[in-house]
């Protein structure tokens, strides 16, 4: 347990270095891909309760697929992050300005007009990671939000989202861990297979 622990940290050390080495240019470009392939996905276009995550600066920004599910129709939720470390929730957003500048400065959605989203009524999960291997196997930032949430969340379609470095040979899991199914990178969407792509 304990050498997984340590093997974890490396590697989130590692990755994490790789993806605040890129410029703001290429987070831009490569989020306007990560928008064209997930917004042509028919398992996105048959969603009808959707949940993206809010990114970090040098995270793949999906606010113009947020834009995109919201003219279709889709009930679009996004995280909202409890008192309680490690506990989230599914927060319903009606436009981007119902998200303010929270913790860390990070959107988030207003605590004022909060409106949750059971997670068992969600199709589509695109799940932010720090590193994913090709059987879809995720490496997070180690507080175990998205563990939690995504055990709760048993009916929807999960699609892991990271750039292209960030997609590894293997990474080291717990047993708790779910896998996505899906991978999405700025090079495409790639289904996950007994650690093919």
């Amino acid at each position: 347990m304990e050498i997984n622990k340590n093997a974890k940290m490396e590697m989130r050390k590692s990755i994490l270095a790789v993806r605040r080495g890129l410029t703001r240019e290429e987070v831009a470009a490569g989020s306007k891909r990560f928008a064209e392939h997930l917004c042509d996905w028919p398992v996105y276009k048959a969603a009808k309760n959707i949940m993206l995550y809010l990114a970090m600066p040098d995270e793949p920004h999906l606010e113009q697929v947020i834009t995109h599910a919201l003219a279709a129709g889709k009930t679009v939720c996004v995280p909202h992050m409890r008192e309680t470390r490690g506990l989230m929730d599914a927060a319903i957003i009606a436009d981007l300005n119902d998200l303010v500048v929270g913790q860390f400065n990070l959107l988030t959605p207003n605590p004022s007009t909060l409106k949750l989203l059971e997670p068992g009524e969600l199709d589509l999960i695109v799940v932010p990671g720090v590193a994913y291997d090709k059987a879809g196997r995720r490496l997070g930032m180690g507080a175990g939000y998205y563990d939690r949430f995504l055990l709760k969340a048993n009916k929807a379609e999960l699609i892991g989202a990271a750039w292209a470095a960030q997609i590894l040979a293997t990474v080291p899991t717990d047993e708790h861990d779910r896998p996505v199914n899906y991978l999405l990178t700025e090079d495409g969407i790639f289904t996950c297979r007994e650690g093919t792509m």
